[in-house]
């Protein structure tokens, strides 16, 4: 969205600058503005624009690039999310013209409209991390990115399994050697791991689904080298133990 106060700080005087069009669908508004000839786009819109529209004489509708529910239509275009800025064709090094295509025109062509933005994706999620050698099975709230999975994985993500309710399981890139496992039903996985949910509309991480309890009472570990396999309680009471003096 275009800040009004930086376009009124960055007017200036007559000779340093130049007419252009301002289009709001958030007030509903089509505006000739002043703004600086040698001023960077980017810092009107906050970001660096993209160039929605090519006007016969050189002109150019600039809008930015984030997702935004109130957008506009100009002479029959698809909808333009957010604020649009009509400058002037370019006339030296980092300088632009004014706009030549008249308001009235531009007032004509401007219908305003709607588009769904896509959802933003959550800050965090819950996460539930299994480690056989440490005998864990803990939730934790983790970030919603992959950077947060890499962390805790202690490396990249080597594969990832689906799983009922939608949530995945991610184990990192194999070790050479032969680790604690652990198992439920009839996967085994040979590492620590982490599952988290899935959200399939949007392809977000989400709070994973399945819980800790229901877990510790189906998750199995199996030690290095050993056939057998023992149950969360006994991994735990294992770990308890103090050793010999």
């Amino acid at each position: 969205m275009i800040e009004h106060d930086a376009l009124r700080d960055r007017s200036v005087n007559e000779f340093d600058s130049i007419k252009a069009i301002l289009i709001d669908p958030q007030m509903k508004s089509v505006a000739r503005i002043d703004i600086s000839k040698d001023a960077r786009l980017s810092k009107y819109f906050g970001e660096k624009p993209r160039v929605a529209m090519k006007f016969p004489k050189g002109d150019v509708l600039f809008a930015g690039v984030q997702e935004r529910a109130e957008a506009f239509t100009i002479g029959g275009s698809r909808p333009i999310p957010g604020s649009g800025l009509i400058v002037g064709r370019r006339i030296g090094p980092g300088e632009r013209g004014p706009a030549h295509v008249r308001l009235a025109d531009v007032v004509t062509m401007v219908r305003w409209t709607t588009v769904d933005a896509p959802p933003k994706p959550p800050a965090t999620v819950r996460a539930i991390v299994i480690d056989p050698e440490q005998g864990l099975i803990e939730e934790l709230l983790i970030a919603a990115h992959r950077l947060a999975l890499l962390s805790l994985l202690g490396g990249e993500i080597g594969s990832y399994i689906r799983v009922p309710g939608n949530d995945h399981v991610l184990s990192p890139v194999p070790s050479p050697e032969t680790p604690w496992c652990w198992r439920k039903d009839d996967l085994t996985f040979s590492s620590r791991s982490v599952i988290v949910g899935h959200d399939s509309g949007t392809d977000h991480f989400a709070d994973v689904v399945t819980s800790v309890e229901n877990l510790r009472t189906s998750v199995q570990f199996q030690a290095p080298g050993e056939s057998c396999w023992m149950s969360y309680a006994d991994r735990k009471a294992q770990g308890d133990q103090k050793p010999a003096a």
